[in-house]
C-alpha cells in the first residue's frame, strides 16, 4: 500500500523486549497508543516487581486484587489454555526460570547454536487460573507468564483505542505480534514481510493484511545458553522443557493478535496440527521446518531466489 495516499504518523521505540512501531493516520492517537502500551507493560511485565502480574505470582495460592484490564489478560490466558486443550499453558513461569529465562531477553546469553534436548521431569496437573470479580488466583507453586499472548493482547487493546479515536489506517507492531485496523486498510491491504527463520535477516515472502492480527512464533528466536546447553522459550507442557519439534517457526493470521500468537505457538508445540484444526480455530498459517514450508491457508508470495 502506498503511504503517499494517506498522511501517516508513527512512533518507533523499544519496549516489551521488542522493537515496536505504532502507525496511524491520526497524529494524536499515536502518542496515546504509546502511553497505553507503557501502562500495560507496567501492569503485566513479569520483570517488574511492582507489576500486577508479579504480585499475583508472589502470592500464588491467594486471591490478589487487580485492575479490570488485567482480569482481561487472565481471561484470555484461560481461554487459550482451554481452546488448545492445555497445549498452551500460561502457568509455566517457574519452568522458564529453571531453564534460565530469569531476566529480560536483552540480558540473556543469546545464541544461534542448535537446540539440544533439556532435562525434564514428568508433569502433573498444575491446576487452573481463577477469576472472581476483580481478583485473580493462580495455584500454589506456579507462576504466570503473559508471554506472547500478553504482547498480542496489548496490540489488540492499543488498536481498539486507535480506532475509537478515529483512525482509518493503523498498525501496532510489537516484535512478532502485529495488529492491523481501519477502513482505509480494509479497502487496500498492506504487504507484510514474512521472514525466513532459517537465515538471519532473510525474507521468505510477503503476505497481505487488511485487518486483524498477524503473529510469528519461532524456536529460532529468544534462545540462550544455560548450564552448558541451548534453550528457547517454547516449553512442552507435558515435560516442562523446551520443545524439540520439526517445526521451527509459524506465522499465523487471525482476527486478533493475541489469538494469532496462541495458534502460532500451538503449531510448533504440536506438529500434527493441520488445516482442519486451523479452520476450527478460524486461523491461517505458514509453517517452516529446517528444509520445507507448509502453506496452511495463508497466502504468501515467495520472494524469487
Amino acid at each position: 500500500m502506498s503511504t503517499t495516499e494517506l498522511r501517516l504518523h508513527e512512533a518507533t521505540f523499544r519496549a516489551l523486549g521488542s522493537n515496536c512501531r505504532i502507525v496511524s493516520d491520526v497524529e494524536r492517537t499515536v502518542l496515546a497508543a504509546v502511553h497505553r502500551l507503557e501502562d500495560l507493560e507496567s501492569r503485566w511485565s513479569r520483570f517488574r516487581a511492582t507489576s500486577e502480574v508479579s504480585l499475583v505470582n508472589a502470592y500464588a495460592g491467594s486471591w490478589v486484587d487487580v485492575s479490570a484490564v488485567t482480569t482481561t489478560l487472565f481471561s484470555r490466558a484461560i481461554e487459550a489454555n482451554e481452546r488448545t486443550n492445555g497445549l498452551v499453558n500460561p502457568l509455566m513461569l517457574n519452568e522458564l526460570i529453571a531453564h534460565g529465562y530469569d531476566r529480560s531477553n536483552e540480558e540473556l546469553d543469546t545464541t544461534n547454536a542448535p537446540i539440544s534436548a533439556a532435562p525434564s521431569a514428568p508433569r502433573t496437573d498444575m491446576g487452573s487460573i481463577e477469576i472472581e470479580g476483580a481478583a485473580v488466583r493462580i495455584p500454589e507453586d506456579t507462576g504466570f507468564d503473559p508471554g506472547g499472548l500478553g504482547k498480542g493482547l496489548i496490540a489488540d487493546l492499543a488498536m481498539a483505542d486507535l480506532l475509537d479515536a478515529g483512525a482509518s489506517w493503523a498498525m501496532v507492531s510489537l516484535g512478532g505480534d502485529i495488529r492491523f485496523g481501519g477502513s482505509a486498510l480494509a479497502a487496500k491491504p498492506i504487504g507484510v514481510q514474512v521472514d525466513d527463520p532459517r537465515s538471519t535477516g532473510a525474507v521468505w515472502g510477503t503476505t497481505w493484511a487488511s485487518g486483524g492480527g498477524l503473529a510469528t512464533s519461532s524456536t529460532m528466536s529468544r534462545r540462550w545458553h544455560h548450564e552448558g546447553a541451548v534453550r528457547h522459550h517454547l516449553l512442552d507442557p507435558s515435560t516442562g522443557a523446551p520443545v524439540v519439534s520439526p517445526r521451527i517457526a509459524a506465522t499465523v493470521s487471525a482476527a486478533e493478535a493475541w489469538w494469532a500468537d496462541v495458534v502460532a505457538k500451538s503449531l510448533i508445540l504440536d506438529p500434527s496440527i493441520g488445516i482442519d484444526q486451523l479452520t476450527a480455530w478460524d486461523a491461517k498459517a505458514i509453517v517452516f521446518t529446517d528444509s520445507s514450508t507448509e502453506h496452511l491457508m495463508l497466502d504468501v508470495d515467495q520472494v524469487e531466489t
